[in-house]
């Protein structure tokens, strides 16, 4: 156990370091600018599309696959021998005009490529004729002109396609007696002259300038089982006395040729025959009797006119025909009765205007590109198989009501005229799984009902057909067609009509009423209930949201009016409080204040306090006349002196309510202090010296007579305390006078003489003596009269 598990990890060892070993290796001998791969097999080291002009010298020996195509190489060194391991060399698209000796001792080589060089002779890569295992040689797009030169016992497939090769004949393959596949095509090839390989079995000569081919041209050939001889324009093999002839032959490929007639009755083994695209007119009875082994019969792009009814007797394993592209108008009924094993038969591209009611066994039908305009029920019938029917690009314009087949998997009526569906048009076809409508004139919704018999449909493709979306209709087809699993794409459904919506899927177009209307098309009664009850919780809805909208507005108006009746109440609350504050404060008013005017005298300081302020000093007036009968205020000289200037209002002082009642009660405590003060200081005669209060009472006393003089006097010359002035018209500006009887000096002094002046009926104040500012006056020792 032991022994095993020390040999068991010496193993791994040795591989792990192999491994490290090839990684570092590789990682050295990795040559600039290739891709090496070392890690996988087989080893690769890719050096293509380089630029390379020398062959590169540090490439590791273990390489088993190098690439070197597409570079500048003109030679390649002896160095190549060294690559024991190589099996796959690519030299292609080079300048390479020879190989080295040393290429021959490349033991492993089994691939070759080198086409698209300059090599002109098969002397100069004679070399490749040492190797061993060479197997595949490529030497296409050479300027090769003979392959005699070509000797190998090992070789298997030669491409010497596209070279300047123009003849063969029996020494052209003598040197490669395994060659199994050979490849000529695009070669200006022109004779063949009786070639021989005796394991030759592809042979491929199409492109080339072939023209006539004898009975035994392939003779040689013993084994061989493909020819192509493609696109051979000139190319007849067959005659009406000898045709080609080959005993094990099974494909062959004669499209595009010049062919006229099949003649493949000496190639009897034949399983798969192209004659596409050649000048074949008539097919005669029988024609393909011999060719029994046949499955796969392409006749496609010919002129063929008419099908007999046995042109394709005999051919008993025909399984696929291609008649495409050909002018038939009719095809009999019993054409394919004989071919039992028929499974698809392409008839596109021709001229038919009937459907071919053929009896056959075949599985698909393509009826596409023809003129076909009416489908029976009973067409199918004599096809109780058939599971594929393309009708595409014909004139349909209906559907049969009932068409009938059991095994029908897939109908293709694409591009027609077909206007409508009938709701009995499927049912007939109970395995249908495809339907094809595309490219039709429908343009109403189809009814699902339609569909109702065909419980495996599984595609619907209804596609480029002028649809008239009517929404409300439309909403039925689009849930059948698109409920998982979708039936049809919906982008692909497109409306034509009305103009509004054209252009637009099914889905856009109709969203708004798919929804927001919620309408089921399933059940048009239920659909209608709802929206019955819809519309039904609608009104209650708003019904009840009038109601409680009118109930918030009879609560908002009986607030309304509480409001307004609490604040009335409260306004009154207030007036009444306000009456009885100005009751209080009448009751509380204090007399008015001193007018100047009403001074007989002198005034006292508190007099002059509570007299009001004037607007302007009388330091400037040597007199000041009162306007008329208006005594309320005294204005400047400035306001007095001119004739049309315009007397100024007095700036009224704004005094607040606190001072007013404080001026108010110390007046009305002065006058209290008068009066009682005046009852006991009477100057009498021959009483002393007067005191304070005797000469203040006799002052009081005389300025009071005078005031009581200056009233009777404006009495008397019917004036009045307070006058109303006088509209100011021109007239009564001219009448109206002042007097100013300037004494040649300034004072503001209040005690002066009063005169009254009766024709301007203003009063003058003259010889105002100024009173001491600290409002002290003299005592007098006299009593006033």
């Amino acid at each position: 156990m032991e022994l095993a598990r020390t040999l068991g990890l010496l193993a791994i060892s040795f591989i792990v370091i192999h491994h490290l070993t090839g990684s570092t290796l590789a990682q050295n001998l990795c040559p600039v600018r290739c891709l090496c791969h070392f890690s996988l097999r087989p080893r690769t080291i890719m050096c293509s599309k380089q630029g390379l002009t020398i062959f590169p010298s540090n490439i590791t020996d273990i390489v088993e696959h190098l690439d070197l195509s597409s570079n500048l190489l003109t030679e390649i060194t002896d160095d190549i021998e060294r690559f024991v391991d190589i099996q796959y060399l690519n030299l292609a698209k080079n300048r390479l005009y020879s190989l080295p000796n040393g290429i021959g001792n490349l033991n492993n080589l089994r691939k070759l490529d080198l086409s698209d060089n300059d090599i002109s002779d098969i002397a100069n890569i004679a070399p490749i004729n040492r190797l061993p295992s060479l197997i595949v040689v490529y030497l296409s797009k050479n300027p090769i002109s003979d392959l005699k030169e070509l000797n190998s016992s090992v070789l298997q497939a030669v491409d010497a396609s596209q070279c300047d090769i123009k003849v063969i004949d029996n020494k052209t393959l003598e040197g490669l007696p395994n060659l199994m596949s050979l490849s000529l095509a695009e070669n200006p090839l022109k004779e063949i002259r009786k070639p021989f390989s005796n394991n030759l079995r592809w042979l491929d000569m199409s492109n080339c300038l072939l023209n006539y081919l004898s009975p035994d041209t392939f003779a040689g050939f013993p084994v061989l089982e493909e020819l192509r001889l493609t696109n051979n324009p000139t190319l007849v093999y067959s005659t009406r006395h000898s045709t080609l002839k080959h005993l094990n032959l099974k494909r062959l490929d004669v499209s595009s040729c010049n062919l006229d007639r099949p003649g493949l009755h000496g190639m009897p083994l034949l399983t798969h025959v192209r004659l596409s695209r050649n000048t074949i007119r008539l097919l005669p009875n029988r024609i393909f009797a011999k060719n029994r082994q046949l499955t796969h019969l392409f006749l496609n792009s010919n002129g063929i006119e008419h099908l007999n009814t046995s042109t394709f007797e005999g051919l008993v394993r025909l399984q696929h025909l291609d008649l495409s592209a050909n002018p038939l108008e009719f095809i009999h009924a019993t054409t394919f009765l004989d071919n039992i094993e028929l499974k698809s038969l392409n008839l596109s591209y021709n001229n038919l205007h009937k459907f071919p009611s053929v009896t056959s066994v075949l599985t698909s039908l393509d009826l596409s590109f023809n003129f076909i305009d009416s489908l029976e029920r009973n067409s199918l019938n004599g096809m109780p198989k058939i599971k594929s029917l393309i009708l595409s690009d014909n004139r349909l314009q209906r559907l049969p009501n009932g068409l009938q087949s059991m095994m029908l998997t897939t109908l293709n009526i694409r591009r027609n005229r077909v206007v409508e569906l009938n709701n009995s048009s499927f049912a007939e076809l109970p395995a249908l799984e495809k339907i094809d409508v595309s490219g039709n004139r429908l343009t109403e919704a189809i009814d699902p009902i339609i569909f109702r018999n065909n419980l495996n449909l599984a595609s619907i493709r209804l596609e480029d057909n002028p649809w008239r979306c009517d929404c409300l209709q439309l909403y039925i087809t689009f849930q059948y067609l698109t409920n998982p699993p979708a039936k049809t794409m919906s982008s692909t459904l497109i409306c034509q009509s009305p103009t509004n919506i054209s252009g637009y899927s099914w889905e856009t177009a109709c969203y708004n009423v798919w929804n927001g209307e919620l309408f089921y098309s399933n059940n048009r009664s239920w659909a209608l209930f709802l929206v019955c009850a819809f519309i039904l919780v609608i009104l209650v809805g708003t019904i009840a949201s009038i109601k409680h909208t009118m109930k918030m507005k009879r609560r908002a108006i009986e607030e309304r009016r509480r409001i307004d009746r609490m604040e009335g109440i409260e306004r009154i609350r207030l007036l009444q409080m306000r009456n009885q504050q100005e009751q209080e404060a009448a009751q509380r008013r204090p007399e008015p204040r001193i007018h100047p005017l009403e001074l007989i005298g002198p005034p006292s300081y508190e007099e002059a306090v509570q007299m009001p302020r004037l607007a302007h000093s009388l330091d400037a007036l040597n007199e000041v006349s009162v306007e008329n009968v208006a005594l309320t205020t005294l204005g400047s000289v400035d306001n007095l002196g001119g004739k049309r200037k315009r007397t100024r209002r007095p700036r009224k002082r704004t005094q607040s309510e606190d001072n007013l009642l404080r001026r108010e009660e110390r007046r009305v405590e002065r006058l209290r202090r008068e009066r009682s003060g005046s009852a006991g200081n009477v100057c009498e005669n021959g009483q002393g010296p007067p005191t304070t209060n005797s000469v203040r009472a006799r002052s009081t006393s005389s300025r009071r007579q005078r005031r009581q003089n200056i009233l009777e006097e404006l009495d008397e010359s019917g004036g009045s305390g307070k006058t109303r002035p006088r509209p100011q018209t021109p007239s009564a500006r001219k009448k109206k006078r002042r007097t100013t009887i300037r004494d040649g000096h300034l004072t503001d002094d209040e005690d002066s003489d009063i005169e009254i002046v009766t024709n301007n009926r203003s009063i003058i104040i003259r010889d105002l003596r100024r009173e001491p500012r600290s409002g002290h006056r003299e005592p007098q020792t006299e009593c006033d009269s």
